[in-house]
């Protein structure tokens, strides 16, 4: 009874400031009813409108919490008041930008359907058209990309009498985006080898995580009917990112990636990102429109770790291990491919401490060319058909050597 006495005065003497909060309350909860719902636009008045809302309710709180003497609650409040209106000026900065209502749910699928399982995929027995114009409206490619039973892209020119093979494994780079079935690395290192066919294993927008999942999911030695052979993970910079979920890939096209953790110093498969780590995928969902993530162009998490390098080599052995199990043999290379992913040298030789530590081999490729307009595609920065076959000349020879020492 005292302290709703005691309340009951404190509301009578700052009747002002209770107005003021209820009509925040209001304003932001009619904000929340007018929202449209998935996929749909947020205005950039809307977005104002919330703004102004936390603002008047937060501002309010400030003042309660000061006059009733309740410093640490005040102060609390003032952060989020300043963090509110950097994001507000912010707002401004930018244009008023809109924002959108991404779905980030993940479609019900049965147990053994390659999308829960693998993430990405290509539909088997399809062709698919990509056609991409330069700024200047100019045709970058016009190609077409031929997929299999497996899921697989097509590498033409297989010749039965063939006794080895090569598996590449990776992301656009090793898939050949831009170009076409007889333009991809994997044709290159078939054309120019005397004995091999090769299988295109490799996925547009993946990571080392979608690697593992692959040859977990499939035993992939049924599609292969030479005994003898080698794989190859076509490494870009940018998997390390992709594998271990950032906030810009995973609000961007990740969020029903695999998602890999380690638990005990032992690799775990914990479904998706979406699924397996919801309090930091929630928080990404909630961050990456804001405009201070946007104005300072922040990732999250802000930089690469010895836990990060240690996650990711940790799914290239088990990567490596799954292939010596369905092939028999222990020739499985992670390929250094050219970036123009920006790194620190110290991050590489981070990067390269562990893939020796587990005993994962590997060819460097990564300084044999300088990226420029001449090694990609007009218009973008993906390797051309010149390139490809410069890089499998390299490769090929990388190889060699290393079989004798």
């Amino acid at each position: 009874m005292v302290f709703m006495e005691k309340f009951k005065s404190f509301v009578k003497s700052n009747k002002r400031t209770f107005f003021v909060l209820v009509l925040g309350l209001i304003s932001f909860f009619c904000f929340n009813v007018t929202k449209n719902g998935i996929g749909s636009e947020i205005f950039g008045w809307l977005r104002l409108w919330k703004y102004s809302s936390f603002l008047i309710v937060l501002l309010s709180f400030y003042i309660l919490f000061l006059k009733g003497k309740r410093v640490i609650l005040a102060n609390i409040t003032l952060i989020g008041l300043l963090v509110v209106i950097l994001e507000t000026a912010l707002f401004f900065v930018l244009g008023m930008p809109s924002a959108f209502k991404k779905d980030f749910s993940i479609i019900p699928l049965e147990d053994d359907h390659m999308a829960k399982q693998v993430g990405m995929y290509y539909s088997p027995d399809s062709i698919y058209t990509d056609f991409k114009l330069t700024e200047t409206n100019d045709t970058s490619f016009n190609v077409h990309y031929s997929i299999d039973h497996w899921n697989k892209r097509i590498t033409p020119g297989y010749d039965s009498t063939k006794t080895d093979y090569a598996l590449f494994f990776g992301c656009s780079i090793g898939f050949g985006y831009g170009l076409e079935d007889n333009q991809t690395l994997a044709y290159q290192v078939q054309q120019q080898s005397s004995n091999v066919n090769a299988y295109n294993f490799c996925m547009s927008s993946t990571g080392t995580n979608h690697m593992l999942a692959l040859l977990k999911f499939r035993d992939l030695s049924k599609q292969v009917t030479e005994k003898n052979g080698s794989g190859y993970y076509i490494f870009f910079w940018d998997h390390i990112y992709r594998s271990i979920g950032t906030m810009k890939r995973y609000t961007d096209w990740l969020h029903s990636a695999p998602y890999y953790t380690m638990e005990d110093e032992k690799l775990v498969r914990k479904k998706t990102f979406k699924e397996g780590r919801p309090f930091i995928s929630g928080m990404y969902e909630r961050l990456y429109q804001t405009n201070i993530v946007k104005y300072f162009e922040t990732d999250l998490p802000l930089a690469l770790n010895d836990g990060h390098f240690d996650l990711v080599t940790e799914m290239i052995l088990e990567s490596k291990k799954e292939y010596e199990k369905q092939f028999g043999n222990d020739q499985f290379y992670l390929v250094f491919y050219p970036s123009y992913i920006a790194y620190k040298a110290d991050e590489m030789r981070t990067f390269k401490s562990y893939l020796t530590k587990k005993k994962i081999k590997f060819i460097d490729l990564s300084h044999v060319i300088e990226y420029h307009g001449g090694y990609t595609l007009p218009g973008d920065g993906h390797p051309n058909a010149e390139t490809n076959k410069l890089i499998a000349n390299f490769l090929l020879q990388k190889k060699k050597k290393q079989q004798l020492k």
